[in-house]
């Protein structure tokens, strides 16, 4: 849809549909610039689907500045501290044995038994989002250097979905240049007649 007369293109507003969520081991290759931008990408074999995600439980997005901006003696003057909190938060509805070792850093065993200690997950990962959007634009993160911040399962409720809310922290990598991750927004494939 193009633009109307004041310039408003409903084409662009970001209505999501769909999309996944992928994580592998720290230092597993996140996609080139050329390669995230192509439709048809495909992940390393490294990398796992959380699965469903749900319904209310998409990706919720933070990235804010950390601490007081540095002030000059000059009035009006200042800088970033260069600090930021970058997280990602989502819902993860499949309780399979692959988000468990994701979610509390250790792989549930053969008899599906794996020993917790809540809060003390250092396990590192890349984390790599996928959002399809109504208009038929793509967003894609890859995140080179990530942690789980906060685990919380839903309120068991008989005929609910009880979701693991999962809020990851989002670290600078040398991977991306000392950044947080890469974005692609990639357009909606040409019509073809």
């Amino acid at each position: 849809m193009a633009a109307d007369a004041e310039g408003n293109d409903i084409g662009l507003v970001g209505i999501p549909i769909t999309g996944f969520l992928a994580w592998a081991p720290i230092g597993t290759a996140i996609p080139a610039k050329s390669e995230g931008a192509e439709l048809d990408l495909e992940l390393a074999a490294a990398f796992a689907k959380v699965g469903l995600i749900k319904q209310d439980g998409g990706f919720d997005w933070t990235g804010e500045a950390s601490g007081d901006a540095i002030e000059f003696w000059q009035e009006g003057y200042s800088v970033p501290t260069g600090l930021a909190n970058v997280t990602i938060a989502a819902t993860l509805a499949e309780h399979k044995a692959k988000n468990q070792e994701l979610l509390y850093g250790e792989a549930p065993d053969a008899d599906g038994a794996a020993d917790i200690e809540e809060a003390s997950n250092d396990k590192r990962v890349v984390l790599f989002s996928h959002e399809v959007f109504k208009s038929g634009w793509i967003r894609r993160r890859a995140m080179p250097n990530v942690g789980v911040q906060l685990v919380k399962l839903d309120k068991s409720e008989r005929g609910s979905v009880q979701g693991q809310a999962v809020t990851f922290k989002v670290d600078r990598s040398g991977v991306v240049g000392n950044r947080h991750y890469r974005q692609w927004i990639i357009p909606p494939a040409p019509v073809t007649p």
